[in-house]
């Protein structure tokens, strides 16, 4: 008899799977058919749905028995001792709770906690010994991703998402995001996705991302918050000490800023930079205005 649960990565399963590919962490488990991958780092629902969805997979939910007994096993291996998100919500419409994949509240096997899924919220949690609760979507959790066997293999950049693009000079891929987000709220984006807000660690890097940028846009001097976009370069303190995002000083990297600035214009806590595509930056308030952004991520995740 089989046994429930493999942790394997190997030829046989992935002829068995449609030839799908066996990314790091993801582990094939022959109950649930598919490949299963805990995040231990607690992230809002919305953003584990958003890294799911980036790594080509789906929150997870107990949609049968086995999914269910997968699932739980799955923390009981990686020593979860607390809930993990499951992808089951009713933010749609209040009471009526579904899956990420649309599948009814009703047609999952749900082991309710004692009193009948105990707590309150919008989104759906497992505990480690299979019971599920109501909890608060907004609350960082660990979660669970799921993959089905597809007719689909990961690009260059170890990824379903075709807008990411490898660059030989640097080793790394790039993604523009055209729809604009607060600074904030691009730095969760890219995360989710696997990589960060783009570094200018020197000119080099600094041309490169102006040949991405310059094609659809046009180059100019003047500060205009439409055609710049977000990276990872941030102030911290009182005099707004500038540094990457991965704790770089701006003396160590590419520092050529727009004539005048950083200036925190009207005292606006003008805290993030953006680039523009003459390549000159601009320091720009965290969350006023949403702008485009450039995510990078290495290869290798």
């Amino acid at each position: 008899m089989f046994k429930l649960f493999y942790f394997v990565c190997l030829p046989v399963l992935l002829s068995l799977a449609d030839h799908a590919r066996c990314e790091s962490d993801y582990y094939f488990n022959l109950e649930a058919g598919g490949w299963l991958k805990l995040y231990t780092a607690p992230r809002a629902w919305e953003e584990a749905l958003l890294k799911c969805d980036h790594d080509g997979a789906v929150l997870a939910s107990p949609l049968n028995k086995e999914l269910a007994h997968a699932l739980q096993l799955q923390m009981l291996q990686f020593g979860v001792r607390g809930k993990v998100f499951l992808g089951t919500h009713d933010l749609f419409s209040k009471g009526h709770f579904v899956s990420v994949e649309g599948v009814p509240l009703f047609d999952m096997d749900i082991k309710w906690a004692q009193g009948d899924g105990v707590g309150t919220g919008d989104c759906l949690t497992m505990s480690v010994d299979g019971s599920v609760h109501f909890s608060s979507c907004t609350d960082p959790l660990p979660f669970i991703c799921y993959r089905k066997p597809v007719n689909q293999t990961v690009n260059e950049c170890n990824t379903y998402d075709n807008d990411y693009h490898y660059n030989e000079q640097t080793g790394n891929c790039y993604k523009i995001h055209h729809n604009k987000q607060t600074w904030s709220r691009a730095y969760s984006i890219c995360a989710s996705e696997g990589g960060h807000l783009v570094i200018l660690d020197n000119a080099e890097k600094a041309r490169i991302v102006q040949d991405l940028i310059r094609p659809s846009l046009p180059s100019t001097d003047a500060p205009n918050p439409t055609n710049g976009f977000y990276i990872g370069l941030v102030a911290w303190g009182k005099n707004r000490s500038w540094s990457t995002i991965h704790g770089e000083r701006i003396e160590k990297v590419y520092n050529k800023w727009l004539k005048g600035e950083p200036n925190n214009a009207g005292n606006e806590n003008e805290i993030r930079a953006m680039c523009y595509p003459n390549g000159k930056l601009n320091d720009h308030p965290k969350e006023k205005y949403p702008n485009k952004f450039i995510c990078e991520k290495s290869p290798q995740y």
